[in-house]
């Protein structure tokens, strides 16, 4: 079972997905899912931090570049994912376990096709060696 953070645009978020409901479990890998106001307010610190509670992977759901409302967030989201990715490669623990999605719309079936694919580049380079850490 693979530990993923899911971090989200309000706007992004499947209507039966909205707090105060969040999955907890996805096609059998645990789900941790943080609405954001906007995509820019993802700071890459945000994206490291659970890293050391010893997740696999976090996936960022953004509006795609040309819908975003604050008009820079999903070009911001997408500089922090390469930066964030870019310090775990560095410290060895691979450089595609931050993953970003811009799309329009919400349906649930683009969260577990993108929570799919995140999980299979996860799996590819072995389990969290942080994993021993307390997963919440």
């Amino acid at each position: 079972m693979s530990h993923i953070y899911v971090f989200a645009c309000q706007h992004r978020i499947p209507r039966d997905w909205r707090p105060p409901f969040s999955p907890e479990e996805i096609n059998g890998h645990k789900v941790r899912l943080i609405q954001l106001p906007c995509s820019a307010k993802l700071s890459t610190v945000h994206m490291l931090r659970p890293f050391e509670q010893g997740i696999d992977g976090i996936l960022v759901m953004a509006c795609s570049e040309d819908t975003c409302r604050s008009l820079e967030g999903s070009r911001r989201a997408r500089m922090r994912v390469r930066e964030a990715n870019s310090v775990l490669e560095e410290v060895g623990l691979g450089d595609c376990r931050v993953m970003l999605k811009q799309r329009n719309g919400s349906e649930p079936a683009m969260y577990r096709d993108a929570l799919e694919e995140l999980v299979a580049q996860t799996q590819a380079l072995g389990a969290s060696p942080t994993r021993g850490n307390n997963v919440t």
